[in-house]
């Protein structure tokens, strides 16, 4: 995963692989995340939740990818404001929230979080773009396309 010596050793040490099913709910609203997944294999949707329950489509993590917004809620150890669920069977690293900290001495650490966090804001970008300027189908033809690239599945299952 990391090239560094020192930052290879310390990931080794502390990393935890985890399996889980499709469909498997890994953290709700309001509930502290205990540990920031790395995917390894598969792929977790991201949602937010209104009061009613109502859900709508955040972004999808990808194999090598992190979630942004883990790392926002376990640097300032505040309860997760989004749902995850696995999109298919996934399998991640598992890295307790203090390390996080630990590792600000690793520059490949402080890049790996820095290029996570440039990428959810390039996809916030796009998605206002698609908002602003896209029709509603166009929408949910991309967000189609989405889901249909995240599980490597063209049949869509209702």
């Amino acid at each position: 995963m990391f090239n560094t010596p020192q930052l290879k050793a310390a990931f080794e040490k502390v990393a935890q692989r985890e399996s889980y099913p499709e469909g498997t709910v890994l953290i709700e609203p309001g509930q502290y995340i205990k540990a920031m997944p790395i995917i390894i294999k598969g792929c977790i949707r991201v949602l937010r939740q209104d009061e009613n329950g109502n859900e709508t489509f955040l972004y999808h993590i990808m194999p090598g990818e992190t979630c942004a917004l883990s790392l926002t809620c376990c640097s300032v150890k505040k309860p997760s404001e989004v749902k995850t669920i696995t999109e298919e069977e996934t399998e991640m690293w598992m890295l307790p929230v203090q390390v996080m900290e630990d590792w600000q001495q690793y520059k490949e650490w402080k890049d790996f979080i820095a290029l996570t966090y440039q990428s959810r804001f390039e996809r916030l970008l796009k998605a206002i773009d698609e908002i602003a300027f896209q029709n509603m189908d166009q929408r949910l033809w991309k967000y189609l396309l989405a889901r249909s690239n995240a599980k490597e599945n063209t049949q869509l299952i209702i």
